[in-house]
């Protein structure tokens, strides 16, 4: 499927599955993931972009792009990273 990057409004092309994962080319990372288990996003989005996991503050932008699809009637979002600019 194809979905826009919050940063930069380009389409980028993402497998249709829970914890499918990718870069747009601004560099941004996006990633689908149940809801039940989004809150790790911030961990592998630091590791995706190659940030120390221990680092604090301001490291990485995080936006929410909602609901992509529902699986087992548990709804998977789609979240983005990239390194502040």
């Amino acid at each position: 499927m194809k979905k826009q990057c919050p940063f930069c409004y380009g389409e980028m092309e993402i497998p249709e599955s829970a914890e499918a994962s990718g870069f747009c080319r601004c560099g941004a990372y996006g990633q689908i993931s149940l809801l039940s288990k989004a809150y790790h996003f911030s961990e592998r989005a630091k590791k995706a972009l190659g940030i120390e996991l221990s680092r604090t503050g301001r490291v990485v932008e995080m936006v929410d792009g909602g609901v992509v699809f529902e699986e087992k009637g548990e709804p998977a979002i789609i979240q983005w990273a990239r390194k502040p600019g």
